[in-house]
């Protein structure tokens, strides 16, 4: 399978021109060869470079745009973006063990109360994988402590009632890729790796934030680029508490929500 199923967007195989000059220019900000603060070249400049008009050249800055890479100041200049500061809010609950994928199950449980007899819902479609490239992968690098040239990377989409609801990207060691032929016969790549390899995985820990769709992401969801996504990461680990996989889910932001609920047992206070 191809490292990545965007391929056909770099390569600009029936993709606008606008879009390309879009992505091109995202990946060099991804790279940090356009680093935040730093000004775009003006628009005849670009043009120029990319072989295209002012007019469609425009277009792609817009696309940037509405993604939050850049930001247009009037009679000034296009400017990159600094990415968001996160503030981190920890809670400590019991570990769980993880035999489905939370996500899923979620959904299958809602389709469960319609319906008298147990249905699947939700499938899992492979989109792309291979050797773990791009920003993330020294993130995925630090949480698994494997290093980044033994990271494999599996991009997926979970599938609702035939409509695709979750873009999903796993990074593990490459002593797994094994993995990626399980998944059509477990449904999901978490059953695969619990019930197809034969691990018994936890929650190590989970995160929660917000983005705006990149292209990638826009053309797997069938959204417009820009739109709120719901991103939930994490990792899982074996029985030993091992990691065993990274994994950063996106999701529209208008179709799920987040919920955490607190014990509601009284506090006993020592004294």
């Amino acid at each position: 399978m191809n490292d990545r199923r965007s391929a056909h967007v770099r390569t600009g195989a029936g993709v606008p021109a606008y879009r390309r000059i879009a992505t091109a220019l995202w990946e060099q900000i991804q790279s940090g060869e356009l680093a935040p603060g730093a000004r775009l070249p003006n628009e005849a400049e670009l043009a120029a470079r990319f072989g295209v008009t002012r007019l469609t050249l425009r277009q792609a800055v817009i696309e940037l745009q509405r993604l939050g890479a850049v930001e247009i100041r009037r009679g000034v200049g296009t400017f990159v973006m600094s990415p968001p500061d996160l503030v981190e809010i920890v809670s400590s609950v019991p570990s769980l063990r993880q035999e489905s994928d939370a996500t899923a199950d979620a959904f299958d449980e809602q389709a469960l109360h319609r319906s008298a007899r147990p249905v699947r819902t939700v499938d899992e479609l492979i989109l792309g994988s291979g050797a773990a490239a791009g920003p993330l992968a020294d993130e995925a690098s630090a949480h698994l402590g494997v290093p980044a040239e033994r990271l494999h990377r599996l991009d997926t989409v979970m599938v609702r009632d035939g409509r695709r609801w979750i873009a999903n990207s796993y990074w593990f060691d490459e002593r797994w890729a094994a993995v990626d032929e399980l998944v059509a016969e477990h449904a999901l790549v978490v059953r695969a790796f619990a019930d197809g390899l034969g691990l018994q995985l936890g929650y190590l820990w989970r995160a929660f934030s917000a983005i705006g769709a990149d292209f990638d992401d826009a053309e797997t969801l069938g959204v417009p680029t820009g739109t709120a996504l719901l991103v939930r990461d994490g990792v899982s680990a074996d029985d030993t508490g091992r990691p065993v996989f990274y994994v950063r889910r996106r999701l529209r932001g208008d179709e799920a929500k987040f919920v955490l609920r607190y014990d509601t047992e009284p506090m006993r206070v020592e004294g």
